[in-house]
């Protein structure tokens, strides 16, 4: 039994006649009449009765009519279900992103969402090692980390490297600046990243060249609470662009003439291929995450 068979059943008890199922089909005649001999032959049912050259249902055909008709409406859904995956306009992805990155998603995944109209976009916030431990446990699709990671159990990418800004508060001296350097910020009371965060380290080692020590007046692991911190004038943050992006309405984003870099690292289990969305969806963030 095959699904031309099914098809043309359906068709046959639909239209009434072979001339009218053929050409529902667009087959020949014959070739609708040995689909359904087949059918009949497989079952070993007699599915019409042949009267005069009319092909009449009998009560058997009356009763496989329905799952027939299920049967034939699924391999519809299927089809065209295969043709969206293929077009990108249907799947589920689901990424796992560190705090970071994540303030700067939404707007991207919407846009995203926008042009691929029945996909689903599963985000989810949790540090960079929950991170990787979910794409190497395929609990997520992919995850975005911080820094690179060594588990032999996951590919990891770097996906964009952008350099750090320097968020001051409106009517802070420095917000006039085209551009903050190391020197502007000796003596500025200043809100540090944790003691582990690479950037912390960074901005400490460039700034250890020049002999300048920093005036930490605030510590916190996210970047998000230093731009509130920095709102309410607690002092100078240097940051990853992505967050202070969403807080330009209320802080000032200077550029900082220092290399201090942001990495964001995708992780994905070495057992398994990215999805055709998937891969739509990351080469879409790193154009969005890479400078023009």
């Amino acid at each position: 039994m095959n699904y031309r068979q099914l098809e043309a059943f359906r068709a046959l008890m639909e239209t009434g006649t072979v001339t009218a199922a053929s050409q529902m089909l667009s087959i020949s005649q014959p070739s609708l009449s040995t689909h359904i001999a087949n059918l009949e032959h497989e079952l070993q049912l007699s599915l019409f009765h042949r009267r005069g050259g009319r092909l009449i249902p009998t009560a058997e055909s009356q009763l496989l009519l329905a799952e027939v008709d299920h049967v034939v409406k699924g391999m519809a859904r299927l089809r065209r279900l295969a043709t969206d995956i293929q077009s990108l306009q249907s799947g589920r992805v689901t990424i796992a992103a560190y705090p970071a990155v994540a303030a700067m998603l939404p707007g991207f995944a919407v846009e995203f969402a926008g042009q691929h109209d029945r996909a689903i976009l599963d985000l989810q916030v949790h540090d960079s090692l929950r991170n990787a431990e979910l794409a190497a446990t395929r609990q997520v699709d992919a995850g975005l980390t911080a820094m690179p990671i060594g588990d032999p159990a996951v590919i990891c990418e770097l996906l964009s490297r952008v350099d750090s800004v320097c968020v001051v508060p409106k009517g802070h001296k420095l917000a006039a600046a085209e551009s903050v350097t190391p020197q502007d910020l000796r003596g500025e009371p200043f809100i540090a990243l944790g003691r582990e965060d690479g950037s912390r380290q960074a901005v400490e080692r460039v700034l250890g060249q020049y002999g300048i020590d920093l005036n930490v007046r605030f510590e916190t692991t996210r970047s998000e609470t230093a731009c509130g911190l920095v709102e309410a004038g607690g002092g100078i943050a240097i940051i990853d662009p992505y967050c202070a992006n969403a807080w330009a309405d209320r802080v000032v984003i200077r550029p900082f003439e220092a290399e201090v870099p942001n990495d964001v690292y995708v992780v994905r289990s070495r057992q398994e291929e990215p999805s055709l969305l998937l891969q739509a969806f990351l080469d879409d963030l790193r154009a969005k995450l890479t400078p023009a």
